[in-house]
């Protein structure tokens, strides 16, 4: 549990009103919309959740040693508060198939790499106890800097020459902090799949590497949140899609809306996307389509290296319910944050979150 002063529901409007009445005398119409807003914002919460104050502009909520997960929005156990997650690359060829552990991710990025193939980028905070995390491959330069703006210990099986040289070992991204397991212990190889498609790790493992290299296990002061949640599911308005497809060369991947649970099913290859280890379909409440631009690497263009710019702005697809509405992202100081038509801040629905980059509209269908 977090050493941040606990406050009961009376605590916190008492609390508010002291700070409200010692900032100075005030007229009698705005101290009267003050004291509104203050009620309002106490009545909203839930009766016996308490509420643990991070900041002047964040409260966030506690409620039976429970904590609600900055990258899903849904209660988690009180132990994960602030906790930062690993982001994981993860190979997403046909040999790659299945994949272990993957199911536990919040968010999961799909972003070409070479020859037209995807790789994946597990964003996982309760990972501790995983068992196999599997087939990790190599990082690419796009993957590391996005992983900064969600505080991760990035973990990868070696990296590109470019990423390498610029990225991991020259402190020019000194928020950077990550884990080589092709470098350092931690990593493993499953004898039953065939190189390359066999490097796994163990949450476990992980964790002691983390200690192991000084890494702290709270987010760091740099941090802000990348998204904001509604406080329940919350239908949207806009065009059908009860199935998504996105034109990835190789994969050629689409999702289909599952009323009963309100999620979008995965596939790609023709198939079910199944982690191994449960056997099971991987379902997102969200799935965000973000529009930007691939071009071949200055001077690695006969690797067919790709690169990428994720500073400035773009548009995008928000999916949800079985719904799509047109968005656009902009990367800040830290994080990039997503907005609806209207230029206010796009709130997902609580739940997991598929992110897939891709380089045109035209490339993306709903139906």
């Amino acid at each position: 549990m977090s050493k941040r002063r606990i406050y009961k529901l009376a605590a916190i409007a008492l609390t508010m009103g002291m700070l409200l009445s010692g900032c100075g005398k005030k007229d009698e119409g705005s101290t009267g919309t003050t004291e509104a807003a203050t009620q309002a914002k106490a009545a909203s919460l839930t009766v016996g959740e308490t509420s643990m104050i991070k900041g002047t502009d964040a409260v966030t909520l506690s409620r039976d040693g429970q904590v609600l997960n900055p990258l899903t929005g849904q209660w988690i156990d009180a132990y994960y508060d602030n906790k930062r997650p690993i982001s994981i690359q993860i190979e997403n060829t046909s040999a790659a198939i299945p994949q272990y552990g993957i199911s536990k991710a919040d968010i999961i990025f799909e972003m070409y790499v070479e020859g037209g193939i995807t790789r994946l980028m597990c964003i996982i905070t309760e990972f501790e106890d995983i068992e196999r995390l599997e087939p990790i491959r190599s990082n690419r330069h796009y993957y590391d800097r996005k992983a900064t703006e969600y505080d991760t210990v990035h973990v990868f099986w070696g990296a590109s020459s470019f990423a390498n040289y610029y990225d991991l070992y020259d402190n020019h991204f000194p928020n950077l902090e990550f884990i080589d397991l092709i470098r350092e212990p931690g990593g493993f190889r499953d004898d039953t799949r065939k190189m390359p498609h066999n490097a796994y790790t163990t949450g476990e493992a992980l964790l002691s590497r983390m200690e192991s290299k000084g890494f702290s296990r709270t987010h760091r002061e740099y941090y802000t949140r990348a998204h904001s949640f509604n406080n329940e599911f919350t239908p949207i308005e806009g065009n059908p899609a009860n199935k998504i497809t996105i034109n990835f060369r190789n994969n050629k991947p689409w999702f289909e809306y599952n009323e009963a649970t309100k999620t979008y099913d995965r596939f790609q290859f023709e198939d079910k996307q199944i982690d191994g280890t449960t056997g099971e379909q991987l379902t997102f409440t969200n799935v965000l389509i973000q529009i930007n631009s691939y071009w071949d690497l200055a001077g690695y263009e006969s690797a067919g290296s790709q690169d990428m710019d994720w500073e400035g702005s773009g548009d995008g697809f928000y999916c949800t319910g079985g719904k799509v509405i047109p968005v656009t992202w902009k990367k800040g100081k830290s994080a990039t944050k997503w907005y609806t038509s209207d230029g206010q801040e796009l709130k997902l629905n609580p739940g997991k979150t598929w992110i897939s980059v891709y380089n045109n509209k035209d490339g993306v269908s709903f139906e």
